[in-house]
């Protein structure tokens, strides 16, 4: 059959062969490197199983699978994604092989990078952490595996290169070919040569197992979360009440668009946010500026330039709030929480109380309720927080009809908002968070 790929000849076609295939000493060792790493990721990954009954925004309501790994024996700690154990209240379990599930619980979920970590009660017999590579350790070609649970396919590895780096979904990520697929999420990425964990298996672009991208948060921002808890230190990343241009590829650029509050971020349109401190490292992107940001209290210096001169600019940053903090009241199927925007004060009437998700099959979702609707009021009282909500609910006459005033996106051609209500029994009632622990007040 003839090939419609150019033939070299002679000796030219020799060499072409002989450098297309490599030395059998190098196939060897890179097939004993990728053994010998997996068969170490085995003693360190887990199976993660997750259960999510009542979800705020960016969660769904269900049950999930994926993979972690063990990164502190002392403390008993597993890292893994947030999307694997979810940033709303849920009941999470972690198996390592060949051992049975147990409980694990939330120590910390970031809002910003897809990462969290869990505290289990015991560690089984020679298990040993994970080594982790903290610096910029991964290098574009290097050989990596994607060690967890592909396709239910538990604790076996895929294999393949870091092909690019981007920051065009927000945080740093890695690029990899090694497969990332159902059961992979949250497990370890690891670098072949030395057998050190370089990121977090954490998603992919495409559903054609044939022609997609995979991404892998890297462990330096990882790394970072962890020596701040560690330390006793929060790791929140910071509020950036400001908004940054975005550049054709839809990344953030670190030049600013507006500051929304000008005592804690006096910064100008146009500022490029360079270091954080005057001798901190330049920054090349949001994630780097967040990552750097970590950890921080008080007043903070910022170098920024400005129609190419430098300045320094002092900024106070508030912390997001914690994600294990996150609580609401569910309203008759409808979960009402607070919602934190960082340019919510370009809005007149900034949203503070959104609901969050309808549970299918309930009164609210039978009235049309829809998620992201903003509370306006519940019997034409209206409510700073949701504390002040709470209160209202808990001395409200039982068993009387309560009517709410919702405010949603118009999408029509003269104006934002249209405002809709719904007259809901308010019947049942619950509390949803970790310090109520879905404990149930329902009215009979």
């Amino acid at each position: 059959m003839q090939s419609d790929r150019p033939r070299a000849s002679g000796v030219l076609g020799f060499l072409v062969v002989l450098l297309s295939v490599p030395p059998v000493g190098v196939a060897v060792a890179v097939e004993q490197d990728a053994e010998q790493a997996f068969r170490e990721a085995r003693a360190y990954t887990v199976r993660i199983r997750t259960q999510i009954t009542t979800p705020f925004i960016g969660d769904e309501r269900g049950t999930f699978e994926g993979a972690g790994f063990l990164v502190d024996t002392e403390r008993r700690w597993i890292v893994t994604n947030a999307h694997v154990v979810g940033q709303s209240p849920s009941l999470v379990q972690i198996a390592f092989a060949g051992q049975a599930f147990q409980p694990a619980h939330k120590v910390y979920v970031d809002p910003f990078t897809d990462v969290a970590v869990l505290v289990v009660d015991r560690i089984p017999a020679g298990r040993t952490a994970a080594q982790l590579g903290c610096g910029d350790a991964a290098r574009i070609g290097e050989p990596v595996g994607a060690f967890g649970h592909p396709l239910g396919m538990h604790f076996t590895g895929t294999r393949g290169i870091v092909s690019g780096k981007t920051d065009r979904f927000g945080p740093n990520l890695l690029q990899v070919d090694a497969t990332v697929d159902h059961g992979n999420s949250g497990g370890p990425v690891i670098a072949l040569d030395d057998r050190r964990v370089v990121g977090i298996a954490t998603a992919r672009a495409a559903d054609d197992k044939a022609d997609r991208v995979n991404f892998a948060t890297p462990m330096k921002d990882v790394c970072r979360i962890l020596a701040l808890l560690r330390d006793g230190v929060s790791p929140s990343p910071a509020r950036l009440e400001f908004s940054l241009l975005r550049d054709e590829d839809g990344r953030h650029t670190l030049r600013v668009a507006r500051s929304f509050d000008r005592k804690r971020w006096p910064l100008e349109s146009g500022d490029r946010i360079v270091a954080v401190n005057t001798q901190g490292d330049s920054l090349g992107s949001l994630s780097d500026l967040v990552t750097a940001l970590r950890g921080r209290t008080g007043r903070i210096v910022l170098v920024v330039e400005h129609q190419g001169r430098r300045r320094t600019v002092e900024v106070a940053p508030l912390p997001r709030e914690p994600v294990t903090a996150r609580r609401g009241v569910s309203v008759d199927g409808a979960l009402i929480a607070p919602i934190y925007l960082e340019d919510d004060a370009s809005l007149r009437d900034p949203a503070r109380l959104v609901v969050q998700s309808v549970e299918s099959g309930s009164a609210a979702e039978m009235l049309e309720v829809e998620e992201q609707d903003i509370l306006q009021s519940i019997d034409g009282r209206s409510f700073a927080d949701l504390d002040a909500l709470e209160e209202y609910l808990r001395q409200r006459p039982k068993g009387r009809a309560m009517k709410v005033v919702l405010r949603r996106w118009s999408g029509g051609e003269d104006r934002i908002f249209d405002y809709h209500v719904r007259d809901l029994p308010g019947e049942d009632i619950q509390l949803v968070g970790p310090e109520t622990d879905l404990v149930t007040a329902k009215h009979h």
